[in-house]
């Protein structure tokens, strides 16, 4: 329907989630299986409808947004906050990219993760997760938005299977991030 009305697709961003932290031991099936449909399959699915264009036009940029939670839990270890099934979610998500790069690099399509980590949206305040301990890690939009875009529309052959944060992949890049307009 997205491109009998507007044309071939070229740019796929998955940046939709939704999250519960609640301990393994306590999770519902029905909010694990609400999760990795959002999280896991629909950026699956949704790649799977997009690619055959792509590959036919030899061009394509898919962004996929993750979080810090994908990468493994550090020693010492301290009592979580049940964001288990979260980070599950996100570390799928970004193996589930760096894979399809490799399999679509031939054709000219570029996979790629931004994981901003810390946004201040209205889940992140349903939650608390920014607090005094955390605010000095909050990501301005304007990085992530950057980000997003220079993965999106840079070249397919060296941008291309990266788990990146936005901040220094612009200090990389030396590209400031543009104002929202």
């Amino acid at each position: 329907e997205a491109e009998a009305t507007f044309g071939p697709i070229d740019i796929l961003i998955n940046n939709a989630a939704i999250t519960y932290f609640i301990p393994v031991e306590e999770f519902p099936e029905k909010r694990f299986k609400l999760m990795m449909e959002v999280q896991v399959y629909a950026p699956f699915h949704l790649s799977q409808l997009v690619l055959p264009g792509m590959r036919a036009r030899k061009q394509g940029w898919i962004v996929n947004i993750s979080s810090p939670a994908g990468i493994h839990p550090q020693k010492p270890y301290r009592g979580g906050r049940g964001g288990t099934v979260y980070g599950m979610c996100k570390a799928a998500l970004e193996r589930f990219s760096t894979g399809l790069a490799s399999e679509v690099y031939d054709d000219g399509i570029a996979v790629n993760v931004v994981s901003p980590g810390l946004v201040d949206t209205p889940g992140v305040a349903v939650h608390g997760l920014i607090n005094e301990a955390t605010k000095d890690r909050v990501q301005p939009i304007e990085f992530i938005s950057e980000a997003v875009y220079q993965l999106a529309s840079g070249d397919p052959k060296t941008l291309t299977g990266r788990v990146d944060y936005a901040e220094p992949l612009l200090k990389e890049l030396g590209i400031k991030p543009a104002e929202l307009v």
